[in-house]
């Protein structure tokens, strides 16, 4: 029996591809592949700063609204098929005061499945 194929696109590099600005930095920091292996589950943080917690705030709003617009956005490698904030966006300055906000995001993917 020859073990099946799952692909696992890079999910975090189109969200950077579409969110990407100055003071936003996001990563992913967990992938599932969820069973039947059609779908994969990721979790992307977004931190959003700005010299002021207000201008933080207004960012991680607008960044928000991008993220969970993106399953309307033709994907070449698939489909989003699901994009939730999980967490936030909350107040976490960072180590030195500076004004930040977090979102924590689930994003499903359903990749394009290899031809054989």
């Amino acid at each position: 029996m020859t073990a099946p194929v799952v692909v696992q696109p890079d999910v975090e590099a189109w969200v950077w591809a579409n969110i990407g600005r100055a003071g936003v930095t996001s990563w992913c920091y967990a992938v599932v592949n969820e069973w039947p292996l059609w779908n994969v589950a990721y979790s992307i943080q977004v931190d959003c700063r700005a010299k002021t917690k207000q201008a933080a705030r207004d960012l991680a709003e607008e960044i928000r609204q991008l993220m969970v617009g993106l399953p309307d956005e033709p994907w070449p490698n698939g489909t989003l098929t699901y994009m939730q904030p999980v967490e936030g966006p909350f107040w976490l300055p960072d180590p030195d005061g500076g004004p930040r906000y977090v979102t924590r995001y689930e994003v499903r993917a359903h990749p394009l499945r290899p031809v054989p």
